[in-house]
Order: structure tokens, then sequence, then C-alpha cells
């Protein structure tokens, strides 16, 4: 039985909300975009555009859970009405973006905001191009598996049931970006942004230390990483394409992005954390096929520490096709192999042991895309299993375009397994369906 005194109704009214406000915007912006009033294209007469050029989205969403969590007094993952703002304007050689987002929360009962962009983008030199300000970078060549882009994701947006590109989180930051025989990239983040990791305020996960699952109150409060220039982090890929095929190496300095050390006083804190990685992409068989691998050090040197985590390797192996039209497939294998495993559990309490990770965890994704010859009706499904952990998380969902501004979104974040320790099954409780109506302008 669901235990929450609010009432399905009243999260509903997110959705309502904004079926009110779309009609009121669809007058003034309804058109294709891309095409001018005659349906050839922009004028290459036209003068260029002046000032700040918006546009953006509103969305209304709700994610009921599929069961009662006892440890959160919530029926609901989600439950908000969006809107996003995006905005970018010339500036000489320059282009300033600016992009934002505001909602009412039904989960956390209040107004949020999130600032994902504000930065300033152009031509440095003829060979070098520069980002400075609050952006969203990624890089690797894994499908929903990160390896070397170690930039900040927001896995509770993910698991809660928001669009896909809220699983990339904002980060202030300095990119610089070189072409040349060899093309560079250069990242310095003066301060470290972690992941928006899970906290126990709106959805559950398993803790060791009290040997079952549990939510906020008290959330997960782990020391901050955010001293400018002390607390600072770099990334570097080299990159370059030869003959169809992409070569990249990877290299990164900075703290883990999850809280995932303890200090003396039993507080959780961002480690710190090296990594050195490489990839390459490239056509195969008919499709596209993928390697990559990525080996990272931490405080650990010796693994006797049961309060770090230990060094590891990161090996990825993924290929995508288009068997038949309109129907695309792909496939990875990840495995993750920590180093100096007998030292760890030598090093933990007995009581822990039986939570300690595999010194080899395996995963298996499979994705599955269908569209309809007019791609109105998008079909998809993500799973994620681990024979390791005997454990599992499937995203089926169904995605419609009513019209050039208008979406509607269906699906579900199903979580499952043996036991509540591992990375998936933790997350049972949290299993939900979503639906989402996005109105573009």
């Amino acid at each position: 039985m669901l235990h929450t005194a609010r009432p399905i109704a009243a999260r509903l009214v997110l959705l309502i909300a904004l079926g009110g406000l779309a009609p009121a915007l669809a007058g003034a912006q309804d058109t294709d975009e891309g095409w001018d009033d005659e349906g050839w294209g922009s004028d290459p007469w036209a003068e260029e555009q002046t000032g700040w050029q918006w546009y953006g989205f509103i969305e209304g969403a709700v994610a009921p859970r599929l069961q009662s969590d006892p440890a959160v007094n919530d029926d609901f993952t989600l439950a908000e009405t969006r809107l996003q703002l995006e905005g970018e304007r010339r500036l000489g050689d320059y282009t300033a973006n600016l992009k934002g987002d505001v909602w009412l929360d039904g989960v956390e009962d209040g107004g949020r905001g999130d600032l994902r962009e504000a930065n300033l983008a152009g031509r440095l030199t003829a060979q070098t191009d520069v980002v400075v300000g609050r952006q969203i970078i990624t890089w690797g060549t894994g499908d929903l598996v990160f390896l070397n882009d170690l930039f900040p994701k927001d896995y509770v947006a993910f698991f809660s049931g928001r669009s896909d590109e809220y699983l990339k989180a904002p980060t202030d930051a300095l990119k610089l970006s070189w072409f040349g025989p060899l093309n560079v990239d250069f990242v310095w983040m003066p301060r470290a942004v972690p992941n928006r990791f899970i906290t126990g305020e709106r959805l559950s996960y398993f803790s060791p230390l009290a040997g079952r699952r549990v939510a906020a109150p008290p959330k997960l409060d782990p020391r901050d990483r955010d001293d400018f220039g002390g607390d600072s982090e770099l990334a570097l890929r080299l990159y370059q394409t030869l003959n169809g095929v992409e070569v990249a190496g990877y290299a990164y300095h900075g703290f883990d992005n999850q809280p995932s050390a303890r200090d003396a006083d039993g507080r959780a804190y961002f480690p710190r954390l090296s990594s050195l990685g490489a990839s390459v992409r490239a056509p195969v068989l008919g499709g596209i096929g993928n390697l990559e691998t990525a080996y990272y050090h931490g405080e650990d040197d010796s693994g006797r520490d049961p309060d770090r985590p230990n060094d590891q390797w990161r090996w990825l192996a993924g290929y995508e096709s288009e068997p038949l039209s309109d129907l695309t497939l792909g496939w990875q294998y990840s495995l993750e192999w920590i180093q100096d495993h007998d030292a760890l559990l030598a090093a933990l309490p007995r009581q822990q042991r039986r939570y300690a990770p595999d010194e080899y965890r395996h995963l298996l994704t499979n994705r599955i895309t269908w569209q309809s010859p007019r791609q109105d009706l998008t079909l998809s499904m993500f799973t994620f299993y681990s024979p390791s952990d005997a454990d599992y998380y499937l995203r089926p969902r169904a995605q419609y375009r009513f019209s050039d501004s208008l979406t509607g979104t269906a699906g579900a974040n199903l979580f499952g397994g043996e036991d509540d320790w591992t990375f998936h099954t933790q997350l049972e409780d949290n299993s939900n369906l979503y639906l989402r109506l996005r109105y573009s302008f």
C-alpha cells in the first residue's frame, strides 16, 4: 500500500497546467525549424541577426513509484512543471550562451532553478577555440557507460524519470581546443564539481554501515571540494581521425565524482583520482565498433584501506548497426577490475565483507531503437545487466511527436536483482513509470 498522504491528483495538476499554457504559445511558435515562409530555407542575403535569440520548452512530468519504499515517504520520484530558456547572442567573433531551468517541484515541495550554461565561446586563434564559463562537456565512446568521461553526471535526474539530457550536469570550466595534425582538448575546472549523486532525499540507496536501504533524514552530506584553485581539476584529450578510424587518448587529474571515501571521523568525502585512457572507433561489418580503456589511480596505493577505493582497470567494447531501415541495435560489454582485491577483503571488518564489490564486475548493455517511417513515433529499450552482480536496470521508452512543437514521452526505470547491496538492486524500491509532455518554442 502506498503510504504518503499526498493524493495523486495533486501531482497531475502539473501536467494540466502545462496543457493550459501550450495553446497560448502555439499561435506564434508553430513553424518548422530551419525553414522560412517560402519553405526554401534561410535567405542568404538577409542581415545577420542581432541581439539575443531565445528558445526553450515547457514540460510537465510525473513518475509514480511501482511499489512503496519503506525508506522514502513519497509515492513519486518525479512531479514537476519545468521551463527551460536557452539564448545566444553574437559578440563579434564570439557567442554568448545561456541556458537555465526553473521548475515547480512536487516531490521537494517548492520552486527550484538550475543554470546549465553561461559561457562565452569563440575562436581564440586560427587553430584554437575557447569556451569559458558554465558548460556541459562530454567525451568518450560509451553509450550511457562512462570510462574517460569524468565530468559530472546527474544520476538522480536519470533514475527519477527526467529526460536523458539531464544525465549530464554542468561544470564551470575553461576549455581550449587546438586543431592540427593532432587535435587537443584541454579543460581546467577551478573547483571540483561532483556528480549529483543520491543523497536519500528523493531516492533510497543501500548503506553498508547500516546494512540496509536508507534515505534522508539524514541525507548523505560529504565534505565539499570547493576551494577555488586548490580543488581544481584538469582533463586532456588528444584525438584524430585516420582513414575513417577515430583514435583518442585521455588524461585526468582531480577527484572522484562520487563520495567514495571516508575520513577519520567517518564522514564521506571525494578522494583524489587520476586516470589515463584511450579509445578507438571505426566502421566494422556494416556498423560502428568501439573500444575504450581507462586506468584509475586513487589515494590508496596498497589497497589495504577499506575507507578508500582501490585502483581500477576499466574496459569497454561496443558495436552499433542498422540491420533494417529505421531499426538501430547496439551492444556493449564493460569490465571493471579492482586492483589489490585480496588486500581490500583482508582489511574489511568481517561484517562488511559480504558487501564488498567483486574483483571483476561485468556489465552488458543493449539498445534497441525503432522509428516509424514519418519519425513521429520512436520506441526504444535500453538494458543494463551485470552477470557478476546478478542485477539489472531496464529503460523502456515510447516517444510520440504530436506536432513540431508538442512531444509526449512515456517510459520506465525498472531496477532489480538478487542482493540488496549491488549497484542496481539497491535502487529496486525506486522503480517508476514516467510520463512527460513537452511544448517547445
